[in-house]
């Protein structure tokens, strides 16, 4: 195993979970891991980035999003300059419910990580001349505001990555992008889950209609890609929710989180939340230090 690098390490100001950086490769960069997630995008040069023993060419304009805890590395360096934007895995301070609803985002941040990680995975992100341009004017803003810290800057720091997070997703979804079809099929798919998780009688039959396949297809696809079945994606789904409903909504009981979260029967939640967690919602929130 190669290099683990920590986030802690890299920021200017330790109460914000996040950071930026231009980094200059001139010679190849050995392979190493996080415990974060960064976003980073290549300004100039060129390299192979390897991820989990994938090899990809990188060229300017290129977008990756690596997830914490992956192996990867750059190999045939030549004069590479990155923009890198570092932030927690489980909780991008930028990330909010409205951004998940977007295919683009979904494709961009949760599918291609782990996509890249199980296959030899083509689509990915190459901003043209115009694109390239508005992304690096709103990323010298970003870095401006990091690095000024003026009164307020961590409120307008997360106006500023939303939009340019918008930006790169609206990117994705148009005309111009190198991608595979079942990439933006499988991102309807996890933006129709986001927006109905909560009913408890959601299908998966519902979810492949309301992405124009048929379940068999849309099963081999989050298999191919997610490396998991939409009912396991669903329960997570739930389950994660409830698990930040649990602190967030104290005066909510827990057969109301239950409601919430996508379970009419309470007593089934709990078994799952337990399954997952290793202790039922009850003895979760009466933790100390949580």
């Amino acid at each position: 195993m190669g290099l683990i690098y920590t986030l802690d390490t890299h920021l200017k100001h330790p109460h914000l979970k996040f950071a930026i950086s231009y980094g200059t490769h001139c010679h190849d960069f050995p392979s190493h891991s996080h415990d974060f997630s960064e976003l980073f995008i290549v300004v100039k040069g060129t390299a192979t980035h390897t991820v989990s023993n994938y090899h990809y060419p990188l060229t300017q304009g290129d977008v990756f999003v690596i997830n914490g805890q992956v192996e990867h590395g750059f190999s045939d360096v030549d004069k590479l300059v990155l923009m890198n934007l570092m932030f927690e895995s489980q909780t991008p301070i930028f990330e909010s419910p409205a951004l998940k609803l977007l295919p683009g985002y979904q494709a961009l941040f949760n599918i291609e990580p782990v996509a890249r990680q199980k296959a030899d995975y083509t689509a990915k992100l190459n901003l043209n001349n115009e694109q390239y341009a508005e992304v690096e004017k709103l990323i010298r803003a970003i870095d401006n505001e990091y690095q000024r810290a003026h009164t307020g800057f961590e409120t307008m720091l997360n106006a500023q990555l939303q939009q340019l997070i918008i930006t790169l997703s609206r990117f994705y979804q148009g005309d111009n992008i190198q991608m595979n079809s079942s990439t933006m099929i499988l991102s309807r798919a996890l933006v129709y889950l986001e927006e109905h998780f909560r009913r408890d009688d959601l299908r998966t039959d519902q979810v492949a209609s309301a992405s124009f396949i048929s379940v068999r297809q849309l099963e081999r696809l989050f298999r191919v890609y997610l490396q998991t079945s939409p009912n396991q994606y669903l329960k997570d789904k739930r389950l994660q929710f409830a698990y930040e409903a649990l602190l967030g909504y104290p005066q909510l009981s827990i057969q109301q989180i239950a409601d919430k979260s996508g379970y009419s029967d309470s007593n089934y939640f709990s078994k799952c939340f337990k399954q997952k967690y290793g202790q039922n919602p009850r003895q979760y929130r009466k933790m100390p230090n949580k």
